[in-house]
């Protein structure tokens, strides 16, 4: 069996910088945004030779990360014009499936290419993921290509979604399914696509109150969403609807804080809170890398408080975090609480 493998190697490069997307990567450069494509397509490709025959691309676009025939070749800086390409390139070879380390715009540069043609996976190392293609972490990737080749993999159809960066940088959330692609699944290792809940607004407004009394004299780190959006129209501050900021006392003290900023203002006595996306129901890195590992580490894990819906909970089976830090995804795996209304809390799993 042909395998194809391409990984987007500027993908993941905003995320903790705050730029909510790697898209315009001259800006990414002048903040220090840092791929973790790399890193990713490192892992994955860890102990993969032996699967089946491997079609890749030079350098950084596959042949950095693993010992494949090479069918497209790069020169200078890659866009997505390589990635389409390199899949054309991949199909006239014979290519049974294409694998991809990156995240929605790769997803939907390959869609572009193969529709329902043969089935896609991807391994997620992007900012946003809300399509639902993607696994949920490298190892579950690995795990889902092995029963692929096997023979042993269900196929499913999954939703190509992507949001408008230049909207989502403006703090709106516009949202496009741009297909629905084949994806070799085994239960519970892929990740949802992004869903909006709605007729919780009691309940949302109920929790809010509760945390935001709860919270009324700590520093506190805001993630994205509109649950957590509503603790910060109790507490009196402006927040942004899709970045991560820091309060304090009714003040806010960092909007739309990247990693640096966090780090900067955190200590034993902060508070995170953050809501799980719906629909893929990650409560860390999906859509707020900023609040990175260091910045978990520097907290603490028992200053972490999760809300939700009552309606989001409901359809999440189990929670997922994947802050690309083994140490910390493992220590945040177990059941935690989740706060969906006042002085009300459920118990949901976190797996990795």
């Amino acid at each position: 069996m042909k395998i194809g493998f391409v990984v987007n190697p500027t993908a993941g490069a905003g995320g903790r910088i705050g730029l909510k997307g790697s898209d315009n990567f001259e800006e990414v450069e002048r903040k220090g945004g840092v791929a973790i494509s790399p890193l990713i397509a490192s892992k994955f490709c860890r102990k993969l030779d032996g699967e089946a025959e491997i079609l890749t691309c030079s350098s950084s676009m596959g042949a950095d990360y693993i010992d494949g025939k090479i069918v497209y070749r790069t020169e200078g800086r890659t866009t997505a014009k390589d990635t389409v390409k390199a899949c054309r390139a991949f199909l006239k070879k014979g290519a049974k499936i294409i694998v991809f380390v990156g995240g929605d715009g790769t997803a939907r540069d390959i869609y572009a290419v193969t529709a329902k043609k043969i089935p896609i996976l991807g391994v997620p190392a992007g900012v946003k993921m809300y399509s639902s293609v993607f696994a949920i972490n490298v190892e579950r990737a690995k795990a889902i290509l092995h029963e692929f080749v096997n023979g042993r993999a269900e196929m499913v159809e999954r939703e190509i979604m992507d949001v408008d960066e230049n909207a989502f940088r403006r703090d709106e959330l516009k949202i496009r399914i741009y297909g629905i692609a084949i994806v070799p699944s085994i239960r519970y290792f892929l990740q949802g696509g992004k869903r909006l809940f709605f007729g919780d607004e009691h309940a949302r407004k109920e929790m809010a109150e509760f945390i935001a009394l709860a919270c009324r004299e700590k520093r506190c780190i805001l993630g994205p969403g509109n649950t957590v959006k509503a603790i910060a129209d109790e507490m009196g501050v402006k927040k942004t609807l899709l970045g991560v900021d820091v309060v304090e006392n009714g003040r806010m003290l960092a909007k739309d804080a990247d990693e640096k900023t966090l780090l900067e203002f955190v200590n034993k006595q902060v508070k995170i809170i953050v809501s799980p996306i719906g629909g893929s129901n990650f409560i860390f890195g999906r859509g707020n890398q900023q609040i990175s590992a260091d910045v978990i580490r520097k907290v603490g894990l028992k200053n972490i408080i999760i809300v939700a819906t009552p309606s989001k909970m409901m359809n999440a089976p189990f929670l997922y975090a994947d802050t690309g830090d083994e140490e910390i995804n493992k220590n945040l795996a177990g059941w935690r609480q989740v706060v969906v209304g006042y002085g009300i809390a459920v118990r949901k799993k976190i797996v990795i």
